[in-house]
């Protein structure tokens, strides 16, 4: 498996991840219920260490200790982690004569349950992917480094500037609870549709911005004998990612905040209803790839990059990991997800804002000064570009990445962006960080919505009797936004 995670607005991973929820409830529940570690459940976090150091200056704002070594861990997934190896290489080159050791994995919560429940975290974790840890349940036993020492810090490289100054506005919402952030969403994911345009040019098709254009544009690849639409089927959360950002466009930031915070019926908005009715409509028009409810993710990504249907969902990553797939006059381009109607509150362009890839401190490593140093240099113009470069995705990092060398998809990304900050920005929805039994439940939800018999209105019950449930567990801590 590969990677990326998504709130709803998500990135690989959390789909990936949920996937195990979707074969077998009881042994989601159980990976769950291990990602709980030993320490305290009061809600409190453990407060960073002072210094280290006597050394604390604009250059090392923490005081760390310049010999002590540095513990990361990454998830390798459709990123790799050769990003991760630059940037170790930065902090080296800073601090010459610390010793860093260097894991990517796929197994995040295999490699590191045991090390949290002993008190021996490591110093720097990227808690990403389909095993990773439940963020909520680490913050809420006192378990990560709360971030306002790291954000306002002077930035690496950016002269006059703090960390937090640095980052483009919200993006840090994913990893906030209750006010407080504790971890850094790095990659600044776009979430939309993607196409190859010279299919689009060579069939004089544009690129739908309405619900109604997308289902005319269906007709007409039917009649080419080409499918509409494929996604990862086996991982509905990407189609998710879609129904969110319809939803907000067309009702507004309250709808999908009614939604995070619980209130009652919220999935009975009426603009939930309208987009899951939009959803019903792909299925009854026989717009979907046959087969597509049995295709993993780069199964459904490879019968795209094959022509095999017109329209995928997905995040930035897409050519990171499937670059090796790609037909040479392959031409990959990515648009926002469609306006439902002439009634919407936000206009096409908009997209959420769902920077993902979680990097977090623990409260309890050895070296939280050097972890909170190995994110100040990954929030660094260097760092940032270095990393777009590596995987074709921008960073959360502000203007850096205007003056690189662009590949087309990169290009693409940075324009659709660049569009969308022109209108006022979707929010990120946080209760796929906040409340995991939800989200697997809408996850389940629209995947039957899309394959089977279950219509809109059986969605909304569906989805609303198990956020009603979560309300009412005095188990499951609450948040609001």
């Amino acid at each position: 498996m590969t990677n990326r995670r998504a709130y709803p607005g998500f990135d690989r991973r959390e789909f990936l991840r949920r996937a195990g929820f979707l074969a077998t409830a009881a042994s989601a529940t159980s990976l769950l219920g291990a990602c709980a570690t030993s320490g305290g459940g009061d809600g409190s976090t453990t407060a960073t260490p002072k210094p280290t150091s006597s050394n604390v200056d604009a250059r090392n704002p923490f005081g760390v200790d310049p010999k002590a070594a540095l513990d990361v861990v990454i998830f390798k997934g459709g990123f790799s982690d050769e990003y991760a190896k630059y940037h170790e290489s930065m902090y080296q080159k800073r601090y010459p004569d610390a010793t860093v050791k260097h894991l990517g994995t796929q197994e995040i919560t295999a490699q590191l349950q045991p090390r949290f429940v002993n008190g021996t975290p490591p110093d720097v974790v990227d808690n990403s992917g389909a095993q990773d840890m439940d963020t909520a349940t680490l913050v809420t036993q006192g378990q990560l480094s709360e971030l306002s020492q790291l954000l306002s810090a002077p930035a690496w490289d950016i002269s006059g500037k703090t960390v937090q100054d640095t980052l483009a506005p919200g993006s840090l919402d994913p990893l906030t609870f209750d006010g407080k952030v504790y971890g850094i969403p790095y990659a600044f994911n776009i979430n939309g549709l993607w196409h190859d345009q010279k299919l689009f040019t060579d069939n004089g098709w544009e690129v739908p911005k309405t619900w109604d254009a997308m289902m005319a544009l269906g007709e007409k690849t039917k009649a080419k004998g080409l499918p509409l639409w494929t996604y990862q089927g086996q991982y509905p959360g990407y189609m998710l990612t879609v129904f969110n950002a319809m939803v907000q466009k067309h009702g507004g930031k309250d709808v999908i905040k009614n939604i995070d915070n619980l209130e009652d019926g919220a999935w009975q908005q009426d603009s939930v209803r309208a987009v899951a009715e939009a959803f019903f409509e792909l299925k009854s028009k026989g717009y979907i790839l046959p087969g597509t409810a049995s295709l993993s993710h780069t199964q459904s990504q490879a019968a795209w990059l094959q022509r095999k249907a017109a329209i995928i969902p997905c995040g930035s990553w897409l050519k990171s990991e499937m670059k090796s797939q790609v037909p040479a006059d392959f031409q990959m381009s990515i648009t926002p997800s469609p306006s439902l109607d002439a009634n919407d509150k936000f206009p096409f362009e908009a997209i959420p804002n769902t920077p993902t890839e979680s990097f977090l401190v623990p409260s309890k490593a050895k070296n939280v000064a050097g972890g909170l140093e190995y994110l100040r240099l990954m929030l660094s113009k260097e760092g940032a570009q270095k990393f777009a470069e590596l995987t074709f995705t921008l960073t959360i990092v502000q203007g850096v990445h205007d003056e690189q060398e662009h590949d087309p998809v990169l290009k693409s990304s940075l324009a659709t962006l660049t569009a969308a900050q022109k209108v006022e920005r979707l929010d990120a929805a946080t209760y796929g960080t906040w409340y995991r039994p939800l989200v697997e439940e809408a996850e389940a939800a629209i995947g039957v919505l899309l394959t089977s018999s279950l219509d809109a209105k059986g969605f909304v019950e569906r989805v609303q009797k198990k956020a009603d449930a979560v309300k009412k567990d005095p188990k499951i801590k609450k948040f609001t936004r």
